[in-house]
């Protein structure tokens, strides 16, 4: 039986919030109107629907006040059902990059931005996935963990001592940021943080009248929560953190940082990238960076 005709799958997602014109934003608690539906069948891969349309059509909102978008359709999923109906072994054909490139990627930028911090720090990366990435970084010779909440590979020795950690395509999937980010922290040192995310902005790329006509917005790949630069910077302060935005799809969260000391690494690290970029990256290293030291 095809995944989208699956009779449990239509009970368990919550498609009753279409009949709603509002919710809570996830983020500020301000009101979200109804602003879009997208099948679920819709990846972010070249072709949207790699694996077909499902007929199951999720409904977004966007908050007024901080132009977070997202879904509460997945919100009564167990990670038994993650694993079951998205990250099953049906992912890798909606996210080809998943496995091997953007891990390879992401370790990277990583390196460029650990060299530019300094010193020895101990790092996690939080959504590891595979684990690839941090097994890639520790050839290179950093102390590095890798967890994923989604059943992926661990590798932890060093919990509560990390000083750096990175967290690529993982926010959008977050039914709870709020809850997510807190994870991260309680994982890392208390004091002084570095928390490098990776994930697109909706900033320009949304509007009423293009709606959700955006590459980035796939449920299918478990894309629930689409942010503006307003709603990770309230995000990042709700958990203690200074937002600093990097480019449309890479974000520095510190603490215990001063905004000079954070400016700097972000320079450092951007030219570190630049330098040493490898030909057709993929991932957060092939886009082009703006600092915006106004964000921060």
């Amino acid at each position: 039986m095809a995944l989208a005709a699956r009779p449990d799958l239509r009970r368990i997602i919550d498609l009753d919030v279409s009949q709603r014109a509002s919710e809570r934003c996830k983020i500020c608690q301000s009101e979200a109107l109804f602003f879009a539906e997208v099948d679920l069948g819709k990846s972010c891969s070249s072709n949207p629907y790699p694996l077909g349309r499902y007929g199951l059509d999720i409904p977004y909102y966007q908050c007024a006040e901080c132009g977070f978008i997202f879904t509460v359709a997945f919100d009564g999923f167990t990670d038994r059902q993650w694993r079951e109906f998205i990250y099953n072994d049906d992912y890798a054909k909606v996210d080809p990059a998943y496995v091997e490139e953007r891990p390879r990627s992401n370790a990277f930028v990583s390196d460029a931005y650990l060299k530019a911090v300094g010193g020895s720090p101990i790092g996690l990366d939080y959504g590891g996935g595979n684990g690839l990435a941090a097994a890639l970084l520790r050839e290179r010779g950093w102390d590095y963990d890798s967890v994923d909440p989604h059943g992926g590979k661990d590798h932890v020795t060093a919990h509560g001592l990390y000083r750096f950690c990175t967290s690529f395509e993982v926010f959008e999937h977050a039914p709870t940021p709020q809850a997510v980010l807190k994870d991260l922290s309680d994982r890392c040192a208390v004091g002084r943080l570095l928390v490098l995310i990776g994930t697109n902005v909706s900033d320009g790329a949304v509007s009423p009248k293009t709606k959700l006509d955006w590459w980035y917005a796939g449920p299918r790949n478990g894309h629930i929560s689409l942010y503006s630069r307003k709603a990770l910077k309230l995000l990042a302060a709700g958990g203690g953190f200074r937002y600093l935005s990097l480019g449309r799809n890479l974000h520095f969260l510190s603490r215990g940082y001063g905004r000079e000391e954070v400016l700097r690494i972000a320079i450092e690290g951007k030219l570190r990238r630049i330098l040493g970029a490898p030909k057709d990256p993929v991932g957060p290293a092939s886009e082009k960076m703006t600092l915006s030291p106004d964000r921060a």
